[in-house]
């Protein structure tokens, strides 16, 4: 379900963990604000990143590009990820459990890539949202734990001991967190635990 809390409220929430003054505004002058401000963005996509979210998931059809010579013998094919692409999920051939088509995420000149051995890869793959509004609820107190952590450095100075109850709590917060897998590569040999997590959420 979508969350009805704005900007500013993801701000005042993140503050009140840390356990700083809130912000009236986004545009405010003061370090709170100009520091929930600068790390928006990094927390935004790092907490997309940490889980599959629903609202962040999407099925797209991969362009094929030359393969660099030398994934020659590795490879077989390579594909541009597309804009806004934050992580790839699955290849989405894998429909029986336990399945997963191998695949690489590296960079070649142009930027990341992905390396596979399907002439047509379809991807499942997470890409950031910027719009408040298409936040989960479940997102909301994800990500204000995540500029939390990124906003008490600065904000508390020397404190680490917060900082490391900061992250515990983020970890807390993330659904079925125990059983994720943050690498972008997929080997076929095993089932993934975070992947079949995925499938039965």
């Amino acid at each position: 379900m979508a969350s009805t809390a704005g900007k500013v409220d993801i701000f005042n929430m993140a503050l009140g963990f840390v356990g700083t003054r809130t912000v009236a505004s986004g545009v405010e002058r003061t370090p709170e604000a100009i520091q929930c401000n600068l790390y928006w963005d990094r927390a935004r996509r790092a907490a997309l990143r940490d889980y599959p979210w629903s609202f962040a998931t999407r099925r797209v059809e991969l362009a094929r590009k030359p393969l660099p010579e030398v994934y020659a013998g590795v490879w077989r094919y390579a594909c541009a990820l597309p804009d806004g692409c934050l992580k790839v999920q699955r290849l989405g051939q894998d429909t029986e459990p336990g399945r997963r088509t191998p695949f690489a995420i590296e960079s070649d000149a142009a930027g990341l890539m992905l390396l596979c051995d399907v002439a047509s890869a379809i991807a499942v793959c997470t890409f950031d949202v910027t719009e408040v509004a298409r936040f989960d609820e479940l997102f909301v107190l994800c990500m204000a734990r995540r500029l939390a952590c990124l906003v008490a450095v600065p904000l508390l100075k020397n404190n680490p001991g917060k900082v490391q109850e900061l992250e515990q709590l983020y970890q807390m917060a993330l659904p079925q967190s125990q059983g994720q897998d943050a690498s972008e590569r997929r080997l076929g040999e095993s089932p993934d635990a975070w992947l079949q997590a995925r499938e039965a959420w």
